[in-house]
């Protein structure tokens, strides 16, 4: 029975035993060649892929430039997208900034205007007199300045933009003035640009016979101008083509000063610290309406002298005579020898007053060229009429020149009390030199 079993019929086990068999065979059969090797293929393929293809490494480096770019682009875009939210942010605190600094602008704008232009129209001030004293030649600046510390205005940047403004600013005149703290800013600009309302007025009279130095040391002692401003503009021809009596002036290389003969002795107001060329104005200015007066003109036709001749006489006759009443007597012994004198060997005047000209005496010329000085106008050496007048002669010496008294006197001369001694000949006038105490 055990071998029909083993011969007939298999016993359990081993048929287990060759059914698990069959079944691994069965498994390892279906496996197809055609499978394997497309299982080795993939397994090649995607080695080559990934480690060996030039082209599939190029599109992965491709694709990665191109994420990283995309990322890029993404964070660029959000960094705008924050930005633009900070700038609005921005624009809105700026706006808001803007227009509180515009209103406040335009409130110190307006609070500025507003009371410049109550301090331009004087409004509400009280009325004070105040004297403002300018100095030679005030800037728009400094006069703000002065009247802002005298009080008559408030607010001086104000003041300086209104004469600027009003092209105000360059015409102030110097010297002393009255203003009154309820004068608005024309009215104040007004009065100080004119001389007409100065105060600071000086009064000086000029003698007959002062020579232009002279004169120039007297207006300087009374504060109208220096000396040396005054006599320099003294040689100047600016005034010539103003006046008609300037352009009688001859010898012009030869005069000591220009204007000698030519300043009019009288009494004048100047200002302190007067223009040069405004005090030489009012001194040309009465020399030529008198001068050039009509009925006088007609004498000075009828002498057969040039205006300049007649001036130069009357200035001789004005340092010579000892008073007006001798005037024409003294005129009448320089007419003589002028005419005449070669018939009575004298060819010159022969006057003291000519020795030392331009100044008046020997003491006078300086100490350093006393011992050399030797005068161009000096009648002594000089035949005729010197260059040009030796002072400025009044109304009283011009009418001698022209109307001399009828003599035949040739020699004349005057004691220590201003007697006058005339004479006819040279021994006649060395016994009158001795009578009056000169010899």
């Amino acid at each position: 029975m055990n071998e029909n079993n083993q011969n007939g019929r298999l016993s359990e086990e081993e048929l287990s035993r060759r059914l698990r068999e069959k079944r691994v065979n069965n498994f390892s059969l279906n496996i197809s060649d055609d499978e394997w090797e497309e299982d080795n293929n993939y397994e090649e393929s995607s080695s080559l892929n990934s480690y060996s293809d030039p082209s599939v490494a190029e599109r992965q480096s491709e694709q990665e430039a191109k994420s990283e770019k995309q990322a890029k682009k993404r964070a660029m875009q959000a960094h705008k997208a924050r930005n633009k939210q900070k700038r609005k942010g921005n624009r809105r605190f700026f706006r808001i900034l803007w227009l509180v600094m515009v209103l406040l602008i335009a409130f110190s704008a307006g609070f500025y205007a507003v009371n410049g232009i109550n301090d331009m129209l004087a409004v509400g001030r009280e009325s004070i007199s105040v004297t403002v004293d300018l100095p030679v030649d005030p800037t728009n600046e400094e006069v703000a300045e002065i009247l802002e510390e005298k009080g008559i205005i408030q607010d001086r940047s104000f003041f300086e933009l209104y004469a600027a403004f009003t092209n105000s600013s360059n015409y102030y005149s110097n010297g002393t003035f009255q203003l009154d703290t309820s004068m608005d800013y024309q009215a104040i600009i007004n009065t100080l640009q004119k001389t007409s309302n100065r105060l600071d007025v000086v009064t000086v009279m000029i003698p007959e016979g002062t020579s232009v130095r002279e004169l120039a040391q007297l207006l300087e002692e009374n504060g109208v101008c220096s000396a040396s401003d005054f006599l320099e503009a003294c040689n100047t021809t600016e005034l010539d083509a103003s006046y008609d009596v300037l352009s009688n002036i001859t010898d012009r290389g030869e005069r000591y000063y220009h204007l000698e003969g030519y300043l009019f002795p009288d009494t004048y107001d100047f200002y302190q610290n007067d223009d040069v060329t405004s005090v030489l104005m009012k001194l040309v200015n009465n020399c030529n309406k008198k001068v050039m007066d009509e009925d006088l003109q007609e004498q000075i036709a009828a002498s057969n002298m040039s205006v300049d001749e007649v001036l130069t006489l009357a200035s001789i006759i004005q340092r010579e005579a000892a008073n007006n009443d001798d005037m024409a007597m003294v005129s009448s012994v320089l007419h003589n020898r002028l005419k005449n004198g070669a018939s009575q060997d004298i060819y010159t005047l022969d006057c003291d007053s000519t020795m030392y000209y331009p100044y008046r005496t020997i003491d006078d010329v300086p100490e350093d060229e006393r011992e050399t000085f030797l005068s161009t106008y000096n009648t002594y050496t000089l035949r005729g009429l010197p260059p040009g007048p030796i002072c400025n002669p009044g109304m009283a010496a011009i009418e001698a020149a022209l109307n001399p008294t009828d003599t035949n006197y040739y020699y004349f001369c005057h004691d220590a009390d201003g007697n006058a001694y005339y004479a006819q000949t040279a021994a006649e006038h060395q016994q009158n030199l001795v009578e009056a105490g000169l010899r």
